[in-house]
């Protein structure tokens, strides 16, 4: 029996979307927008919460949490999940882009380590 995809990881996506946004039509130039977004949006949830992140096909290697940052153990299990696939990760809220505190990545990368560690995982 095949092992399903994510059982060497700490959390599962609920779901996953793969979308485009576009906009901005160029008057003089059918067919090209003024903005192109292809993207994956990933949701977790856990004890009620839901935490999306997501990754522009463009940036090869790095994914952005969305929303105001939150430190609670969705957000460490998360960041576990989104390690084993991209290097940079961050924040993407009404402020813009920032770091995801490094105390916080180093508590998610020394959880991920423990976890790669173990038999399976």
């Amino acid at each position: 029996m095949a092992a399903h995809p994510y059982d060497q990881d700490v959390i599962a996506p609920v779901a996953i979307h793969h979308l485009v946004e576009f906009g901005d039509p160029d008057p003089n130039l059918p067919g090209q927008f003024g903005y192109w977004y292809n993207f994956i949006d990933y949701d977790f949830s856990a004890n009620g919460r839901v935490l999306s992140a997501r990754h522009y096909l463009d940036e090869r290697g790095r994914a952005l949490l969305l929303g105001k940052p939150v430190e609670d153990e969705l957000t460490l299990l998360v960041l576990q999940f989104l390690l084993m696939r991209y290097d940079t990760l961050e924040w993407l809220g009404s402020e813009g882009y920032v770091p995801v505190p490094k105390p916080v990545m180093n508590e998610a990368r020394r959880r991920l380590d423990l976890h790669l560690a173990r038999p399976g995982g």
